[in-house]
């Protein structure tokens, strides 16, 4: 019976242990995977923003930029569209594409596939003294 005890207490202690171990230190959080990222960017496609969620910023100053991870090539158009075509949108603090929308070529083919593809888009995210922030990203869609 004292065996017993003794790896009982012995178990939980390693167990307890480990659990210590495998946590970040407190106010850390553990990086994503690019494979994590995209899945949860996949999740977050058309999920609007709260209206108590903070603005996002503009790249300027002490705010890095995003860096493009995952990019998906549009596709997709039944013709070979000529022409430009803006998409505005927000990265959020993940990476992910957010509220994203046309601001030039609307109604165009062009647009359309660009718009499928920017959603898709997942980025590391724009940070403000080391930590992710939310920023205004524009990207211009040239066909010729």
């Amino acid at each position: 019976m004292r065996i017993l005890r003794v790896s009982f207490l012995l178990c939980a202690a390693l167990a307890a242990g480990a659990q210590g171990w495998a946590q970040a230190p407190a106010g850390t959080v553990a990086p994503l995977s690019k494979k994590e990222r995209i899945e949860l960017c996949e999740k977050k496609i058309d999920v609007p923003f709260g209206p108590a969620e903070p603005q996002p910023l503009k790249v300027e100053g002490n705010v890095t930029r995003p860096v493009l991870l995952h990019k998906v090539d549009p596709g997709g158009y039944a013709s070979r569209p000529r022409g430009e075509a803006v998409i505005e949108a927000v990265i959020d603090e993940d990476g992910c594409v957010r509220q994203p929308k046309v601001a030039k070529g609307q109604g165009t083919d062009l647009a359309a596939a660009a718009m499928n593809a920017v959603r898709r888009w997942v980025f590391e995210p724009a940070t403000q003294d080391g930590r992710p922030v939310r920023v205004f990203y524009v990207v211009t869609f040239n066909a010729h």
